[in-house]
């Protein structure tokens, strides 16, 4: 009779501390994936991220010019991703001022969009700058997705996801040599690109993807894209 009240003791026991902690993770992580919820826009002028903002909104023929400021919405129920969730939508504007604020909402970013124009070198020089900055950061959370949309595949002679892929990852190994040969790396902030030997590859990072998009065919592969993210997230 003893042996049966203590085992039947420990049964309880057990079963209470394990609801107990699935309470507390489930608890927890709702807790993160309701702060989490901003979808950021970022990359070059001129890449057509304001575009895709707009287009995100439902102004689809809106005309858009060189962003000045931050472009947000809160808790916007964005039926082209979700019929469920309401979201934060923000489009960061391509120069040097604005560029330095992207760390600030990395924490708070579920799923981060970079545009690139593919027609133009120049913004794949800046997109490796942008890139170098995030996958070294400290505030990368291991939830965060992110997309490199391969932008103006409508127009003319666009390279193709797999060119940029292959140019991002020389300028990024560029980048890395030249601030290892300078030291320009704050020590106490030295980031896994900066101690990285050998060639770059974006194999190492499961959650970056490369996109193809275009205004004309209204970015359904993004958007597919992103709906299946923020199911799996």
């Amino acid at each position: 009779m003893i042996l049966t009240i203590s085992i039947n003791t420990i049964l309880v026991i057990t079963i209470s501390t394990i609801i107990f902690i699935l309470f507390f993770r489930c608890l927890f992580s709702k807790s993160s994936s309701k702060k989490r919820n901003t979808i950021m826009i970022i990359g070059p002028s001129l890449s057509g991220k304001t575009t895709f903002f707009y287009h995100l909104l439902g102004q689809k023929d809106s005309k858009t010019v060189v962003s000045m400021q931050i472009n947000k919405v809160e808790n916007y129920p964005c039926e082209l991703i979700s019929n469920i969730n309401n979201y934060n939508i923000m489009d960061i504007p391509g120069t040097g001022y604005f560029k330095d604020k992207i760390l600030d909402y990395l924490n708070d970013t579920l799923i981060l969009l970079l545009f690139i124009d593919s027609t133009e070198k120049n913004s794949i020089v800046q997109a490796a700058e942008y890139l170098y900055d995030i996958l070294n950061s400290d505030k990368l959370n291991e939830d965060l997705k992110i997309f490199i949309c391969c932008n103006k595949q409508d127009a003319g002679f666009p390279k193709s996801k797999k060119m940029i892929e292959n140019e991002l990852s020389k300028e990024l190994e560029n980048l890395i040599k030249f601030k290892q040969k300078n030291n320009l790396e704050d020590k106490e902030q030295i980031g896994t690109l900066f101690q990285s030997k050998g060639k770059f590859s974006f194999k190492s990072f499961d959650n970056v993807s490369f996109l193809e998009t275009d205004r004309k065919s209204e970015y359904q592969s993004l958007i597919k894209n992103i709906k299946n993210a923020l199911q799996i997230i």
